[in-house]
């Protein structure tokens, strides 16, 4: 009995080999291509807050925060919050309501969105004269016995698939 010859043995080890490797490139593009597509809203938001003012005026204070959305997607900022780090209580938390002109919190990428807060629990709406969200309808005006003077605080804006932003800043009178 004669068995194949080597050299056709090699030449068809190596044509397996090759139709194996096309098998598994054209899978992994395919399962790739595919992730790619179905990719979460939520992951594409990007908020960043750039800065936060805090006024003192007859004894009542008022906190500006801003944001930015940074993403390729808009977003529709739902809440904001004024923290105390050290002992973990919300100071302010202000809703962000929706409306007719705005629609809520809603930024475009690359817009940036003043948010003012001024009592410890309140609702925001835009105001379209001033181009800001304020805060309304407010239950306990912040007042500077709500923030001490030289006391590190961390401002968070949320989002309303859940995309946090939070920068932490000193109030100074």
């Amino acid at each position: 009995m004669r068995g194949i010859s080597p050299v056709i043995a090699t030449l068809l080890l190596i044509l397996i080999a090759v139709a194996a490797a096309v098998l598994v490139y054209v899978w992994v593009t395919g399962y790739a291509s595919s992730m790619a597509q179905t990719s979460a809203p939520e992951l594409e938001e990007q908020i960043k807050i750039d800065s936060v003012s805090v006024n003192l005026t007859n004894n009542y204070i008022n906190v500006t925060v801003y944001v930015r959305n940074i993403g390729d997607v808009q977003v529709n900022i739902t809440d904001l919050y004024i923290i105390d780090p050290t002992t973990n209580k919300i100071i302010a938390h202000c809703t962000v309501l929706k409306d007719n002109t705005m629609g809520g919190g809603i930024l475009t990428p690359g817009k940036v969105g003043a948010f003012y807060i001024n009592a410890t629990e309140a609702k925001c709406r835009y105001d379209d004269t001033l181009k800001v969200w304020k805060s309304e309808d407010g239950t306990g005006s912040l007042t500077s016995s709500s923030l001490q003077s030289g006391v590190t605080y961390i401002a968070k804006a949320v989002t309303k698939n859940g995309i946090e932003a939070a920068l932490s800043f000193k109030y100074q009178t």
